[in-house]
């Protein structure tokens, strides 16, 4: 490549770097249900989550627009090989007729419309970085970002460690395995860029590097340190093939060893000051292997009969609706496999032309790697490395559902083909094709970005000023989510529970939201209302569209005990409190997401059962059952509530302070009743420990 072969052209090159600066600072979160605007616009902006719309939105306003600039202005326009192309707008097609086949449209358009920035990401670097600076500039830029989102990590932990020394980093990202992925990538490219680097220069990659280890390590994330060892080794098949002077393998070196001093000095130092072992979740392997592996496994079988179950898609973003549909586990976000989420939002043929666009990508990637100089293929290596290892990281993380490691992705991907001989070239493209284009891939997902944007700040406004006791803001936020919701069904629930003024026009609305959106919060709330005007047949009948989604819903399941209560069919109540106890053999009950979180809807289904029973054994046997459930609940998942509530939080996994109380006293009812029924010479049954459960209900917050 000659250095002035293509100059990268200035606004649009500019707002590109700019994007790529800002991806792993502010893409960390993903569009899920509402949350309060806690910190503030540019708090919630850089990681506190409540706007992740808001975020897409301005990294979408740069990369779009500078992709229409790009496209409104020149006629000859670097591009991608027309097979990369061709496959990439199938691809996004596929994704959006998808959209037809699930039940949660909204919610899947939305998510589309972030592969229209992964695409013009790709677009919009291959045209503007040019084969002299550009290529360096952009992979500058990405480290400069990662980099930062590293040291906020690494400054996280130092407010932690003191007090919870094994404290896994964010980072301003939704959790630590998917941040991972970032310095993983961050980590790889800047060992590329330190070889390309010359004298003082060599300093900023080489911090960079050791910032990026060392926060990857502080995630505690096993994929992520896997992910890394086999770009690592990406990374030196590279050197050894293009065939590098044994200097370019010091440095990289040097950087592992300032990234490992850094880490392990800060969790020896927070180990020093507390009990607890820091990196406890990776020395302790074992003891997460059920949660780490056998999660994620399930969830991956999962992933697999969904997939098979609905062939052509549910719907880009829409793999938590879903989850729980084989019934193997509980309802869960992620797929925490990108490919197999892909099949599963997508269909089986967007798996397969993802696929086939990186076989695309990989038959020029590494195109002409020999015939560069030393140090340019030192670059070289770090980027290939990088999109390798994040590709490799998607085996267990669902990382294109966020829009910092979707764009960092994209934009590797064209970097690489942009370093390698063939892999991009100039063409003239007509006037109206351009025009076309821009209208369909830059405006129109721009609109659409820009009204979930609004419609996403009016329900945090909502769920603020509900939090924060403010009734005026509260009846407010309601009444404009009532009038302009956008189209979103779950504005319309929330301006029907908070903005109604009577029962009939409550119902209403939230019959409206579950028409559009069936999601089991919003059916049970429907279910609820019909059960307030007595409608109980109607009431059960839209509570049993849950299991539909989730079969093993215990919010459901007791909620279907309660109608049948109200309806005064106690023996259909007592069969359902029967088959909600049933549940407890599922893989879902047993091998949770957040293990510590023991629910305790099976434990209440058998004091409803011992309220029914006139045999005195199986009385006591139904008591002691359920109160040695409540035992592990009040020594497991109480305390962690309290921790959390003390800390800010308004609950921790759904756990209020006001549940755990509530639950306390049906506990104290239930084991009162329990002594009362052994009488004076009466004792509990094999392996009942009174003194533990005991124990466990003098619990206070």
């Amino acid at each position: 490549m000659k250095p002035d072969s293509q100059a990268p052209s200035k606004i649009d090159f500019y707002l590109l770097l700019l994007a790529a600066f800002l991806a792993p600072i502010i893409g960390g979160h993903v569009a899920l249900e509402p949350r309060p605007i806690s910190e503030g616009l540019f708090g919630e902006l850089f990681g506190g989550g409540a706007l992740p719309y808001l975020s897409r939105l301005i990294l979408g306003t740069l990369i779009l627009a500078a992709l229409a600039l790009m496209a409104f202005r020149n006629r000859v326009i670097q591009l991608p090989n027309i097979k990369i192309i061709g496959t990439l707008s199938l691809l996004v097609f596929t994704l959006g007729f998808a959209i037809i086949f699930g039940d949660f449209h909204f919610v899947a358009v939305g998510e589309w419309l972030s592969w229209f920035v992964f695409g013009g990401a790709l677009f919009l670097a291959v045209g503007t970085l040019g084969r002299g600076n550009g290529p360096i500039q952009l992979a500058s830029a990405l480290s400069a970002g990662i980099t930062v989102a590293a040291v906020r990590g690494i400054l996280e932990y130092t407010r932690m460690m003191a007090n919870e020394p094994s404290y896994r980093i964010f980072a301003g990202w939704n959790n630590p395995n998917a941040v991972a992925t970032i310095f993983v990538a961050g980590a790889l490219l800047q060992l590329g860029l330190l070889i390309r680097a010359k004298d003082f220069y060599k300093a900023f990659p080489l911090v960079g590097s050791g910032a990026c280890l060392a926060a990857l390590l502080l995630t505690q994330s096993k994929g992520g340190y896997l992910a890394f060892i086999f770009g690592f080794i990406v990374f030196l098949g590279v050197l050894v093939a293009s065939k590098s002077p044994g200097k370019n393998y010091l440095a990289p070196l040097g950087a592992m060893v300032l990234g490992a001093v850094l880490a392990f000095g800060l969790t020896n130092t927070g180990s020093s000051a507390h009990k607890t072992q820091a990196l406890s979740r990776i020395s302790a392997s074992s003891a997460s292997a059920e949660q780490s592996v056998g999660f994620r496994q399930n969830l991956w079988k999962s992933a697999i009969q969904i997939a098979q179950h609905h062939p052509g898609g549910t719907g880009p973003g829409t793999f938590r609706f879903y989850s729980a549909e084989p019934g193997i586990t509980d309802i869960t976000v992620f797929a925490h496999q990108s490919f197999l989420q892909l099949a599963v939002e997508g269909g089986w043929f967007a798996l397969l032309l993802f696929l086939a666009l990186a076989y695309f990508w990989l038959t020029y990637a590494f195109r002409g790697l020999q015939k560069q100089p030393a140090d340019l293929a030192g670059f070289r290596a770090g980027a290939l490395a990088a999109t390798l290892a994040l590709a490799a990281h998607g085996m267990v993380e669902s990382n294109l559902s966020f829009m910092g490691s979707g764009l960092l992705l994209f934009l590797l991907v064209a970097l690489t083909l942009q370093l390698s001989t063939d892999g991009t070239s100039p063409e003239a493209v007509p006037r109206t094709l351009r025009l076309t284009t821009l209208l369909i891939s830059c405006v129109a997902p721009l609109l659409g970005l820009a009204i979930y944007a609004a419609g996403e700040a009016q329900k945090s406004t909502l769920v603020t000023a509900l939090v924060l006791n403010q009734p005026e803001k509260l009846a407010e936020a309601a009444a404009q989510l009532k009038v302009n919701p956008y189209g979103d069904p779950e504005a319309t629930y929330f301006g029907a529970i908070y903005g109604s003024t009577n029962a009939e026009e409550r119902l209403k609305g939230l019959q409206a939201a579950a028409t559009k959106m069936p999601q089991p919060r919003i059916l049970r709330a429907t279910a609820r209302a019909l059960s307030e005007m007595e409608r109980y047949d109607e009431a059960i009948s839209i509570n049993e569209r849950v299991f539909k989604y989730d079969p093993n819903n215990l919010n459901a399941h007791w909620l279907k005990i309660e109608l049948l209560v109200k309806k005064e069919d106690i023996s259909a109540a007592l069969q359902a409190a029967r088959d909600l106890i049933k549940v407890e053999n599922t893989i879902s009950y047993q091998v949770r997401a957040i293990p510590e979180i023991i629910p305790t809807e099976t434990f209440e289904a058998r004091l409803l059962l011992a309220q029914n029973e006139t045999d005195r054994a199986k009385k006591i046997e139904l008591l002691e059952q359920a109160l040695t459930g409540f035992s592990k609940y009040f020594s497991t998942t109480a305390p962690l509530v309290k921790r959390m509530t003390d800390g800010g939080l308004p609950d921790y996994g759904g756990q209020s302070r006001d549940d755990v109380e509530q639950k306390l006293l049906q506990a104290k009812a239930a084991f009162k009743e329990l002594t009362e029924l052994y009488g004076p010479s009466g004792s509990p049954s094999s392996g009942v420990n009174l003194t533990e459960i005991s124990k466990s209900l003098e619990f206070s917050f």
